[in-house]
């Protein structure tokens, strides 16, 4: 990621920050574009350059993907040619280039979840959000297997795959002493918990 773009993406983020920052504090409702503005240090002008409104700015750009770079690895069949391995891979993929701390990231949902709490009418666009990162997995799971997007398996696998993802990101405030937490580090445990507890112990 250039310069410039890792600019745009801090002041996205600041935005979104501040936005669910004043919301708790005073609600949604008592909170005007200008004021986040000011508390991100922009002009109003630049806040919708990124969002359309304040609504937009608390529901965000959803939860973090893979990268383009990853996923084009993973529906080539790479890196290892494993598709646990390389699933796990792409997961992981959502912090690459990413400076902010996984804490910090969990920090933004957390606030994210307290204000849906407090205003409902958010919960149905923040459900798309997820639901379309979703089916983006299904088709890049689709495209690996060489299967058609409607079939079975990639929409399984998928749902599965964002469930232990969003699991493994939760865990993060369990982990204790780690200034930065490995997010590749947390999937491999959660996939091996899972295989593990699904797998019948041998018989001697």
């Amino acid at each position: 990621m250039g310069l410039r773009e890792r600019k745009k993406l801090a002041t996205r983020r600041a935005l979104e920050r501040e936005t669910m920052r004043l919301a708790l504090d005073h609600g949604i409702d008592n909170v005007t574009v200008d004021d986040i503005a000011a508390a991100a240090d922009v002009s109003t002008r630049t806040f919708f350059n990124y969002f359309a409104s304040k609504d937009d700015a608390v529901v965000g750009t959803g939860p973090p993907r893979p990268t383009p770079e990853a996923r084009d690895e993973f529906t080539g069949g790479g890196p290892t040619g494993d598709l646990v391995e390389d699933l796990k891979t792409y997961l992981a993929s959502v912090t690459d280039g990413d400076h902010d701390d996984l804490r910090d990231i969990m920090a933004k949902v957390r606030m994210r979840e307290r204000l849906l709490e407090r205003d409902p009418r958010l919960v149905p666009r923040v459900m798309a959000r997820f639901a379309s990162m979703e089916q983006e997995m299904s088709a890049d799971m689709a495209a690996r297997l060489g299967v058609d997007a409607d079939d079975v398996a990639p929409q399984l696998v998928s749902a599965l795959a964002t469930t232990l993802m969003r699991f493994s990101v939760r865990r993060i405030e369990t982990v204790d002493g780690d200034t930065s937490v490995d997010l590749r580090r947390l999937l491999d445990e959660t996939f091996e918990t899972l295989r593990a507890t699904l797998t019948p112990p041998s018989r001697s």
